[in-house]
């Protein structure tokens, strides 16, 4: 029997992850199938948990997977709900331009026009797909639900207001008990607390 953990994203501002190519009038585009990838989802998780939580780096590994070492776990793709065709109509366009420093004049050659989303929400899942003992079962559960509600943000130009959100777990996911949780990955950051492995930084 498969574990499957669901999450909302909650969009509090558009979104780009740019394909890195243009067309369409524009610069950099979006992925107008799969506009927020499986890969990205858990590059930022995981990058949650190095960088925000502080999570022993053989936490981390055990659950994402490192080296030759594959994660016992696989991220789904984003899907994206909204009432209408978003692929048409929440598409837009967004110019940015340097300014030159002496003449305070846009630069020669410094516009850029890249597309965005603006959407409400998507969803996407988390499925166990290599076998674990229940203990370490649990406590990788913990991570990711920690891991990702520790998310903000998605995409690029992050830092210029893009891709601001928040990660919840469905209603129906067990141990998502915010104190509980916590006091659960405050002790995994602790030399001995993960999963009893005797494995520290």
């Amino acid at each position: 029997m498969t574990d499957t953990l669901r999450f909302t994203i909650t969009f509090h501002t558009p979104f780009r992850v740019a394909t890195g190519q243009a067309g369409n009038g524009a610069d950099s585009t979006v992925d107008r199938v799969v506009p927020l990838p499986a890969s990205s989802l858990k590059g930022l998780m995981r990058s949650a948990g190095c960088d925000l939580l502080r999570l022993p780096d053989n936490c981390i590994n055990q659950v994402y997977g490192a080296g030759h070492q594959p994660s016992p776990w696989s991220w789904s793709d984003a899907i994206i709900v909204d009432p209408i065709d978003w692929q048409r109509d929440r598409v837009r366009r967004r110019a940015r331009v340097r300014i030159d420093p002496d003449t305070f004049t846009v630069a020669d050659g410094a516009l850029a026009i890249a597309e965005e989303i603006l959407v409400r929400a998507a969803t996407f899942e988390i499925t166990r797909t290599g076998w674990l003992p229940a203990p370490q079962r649990d406590r990788h559960r913990q991570v990711l639900l920690g891991c990702a509600r520790a998310v903000t943000a998605v995409g690029g130009d992050r830092r210029r207001g893009l891709g601001w959100v928040s990660v919840t777990p469905s209603t129906d996911t067990d141990g998502d008990d915010p104190a509980r949780l916590a006091r659960a990955l405050l002790a995994m950051r602790t030399a001995d607390g993960y999963a009893g492995t005797g494995e520290g930084r």
